[in-house]
């Protein structure tokens, strides 16, 4: 019995193969409402991560996220400089899935393993923005391919 069910599971797998690895596939964008141009954002370094093994980012995107600092706020904006600076730390010290950065068009591709959700964060130096940075938890199981496009505003997490 238990030999007839490996082979069942063996003839599935032939006629429904499931990717090893998924490509991300993505681009950075500006935001549409400062967008001038068709084209994308270059130099944007972007990470892939396990999104369920990164609370710590995922705290610090949330609480970027519910910052009032764009009104001009000093508290605010300390404060939101802080956690930006916490944030980019442990991004840097979390074990990455993949990593690539941006070309002149704004592209990445970056291939990681069949897991039930990632999350892509892309931040980039960009002048007079004083955090420029996009975040995004995608699926990527049973696919060979997801579009990614991360929209590089100063605060947003979609």
């Amino acid at each position: 019995m238990f030999l007839r069910g490996l082979a069942l599971a063996g003839l599935l797998s032939l006629a429904h193969p499931v990717p090893e690895k998924i490509l991300l596939d993505g681009s950075a964008q500006p935001c549409a409402d400062v967008k001038a141009t068709t084209s994308g954002v270059p130099g944007v370094h972007v990470y892939a991560f396990n999104a369920n093994k990164i609370p710590a980012i995922r705290k610090s995107l949330f609480v970027l996220d519910t910052l009032e600092w764009e009104n001009g706020d000093p508290d605010a904006m300390r404060a939101a400089s802080r956690e930006y600076d916490r944030l980019l730390s442990q991004v840097r010290k979390a074990r990455t899935l993949g990593y690539a950065t941006s070309n002149g068009n704004g592209d990445f591709e970056i291939t990681v393993t069949q897991t039930d959700s990632v999350l892509v964060f892309g931040e980039a130096k960009w002048p007079g923005e004083p955090f420029y940075y996009s975040a995004k938890v995608v699926g990527a199981m049973g696919q060979e391919e997801v579009r990614v496009v991360l929209l590089m505003c100063n605060q947003q997490l979609l």
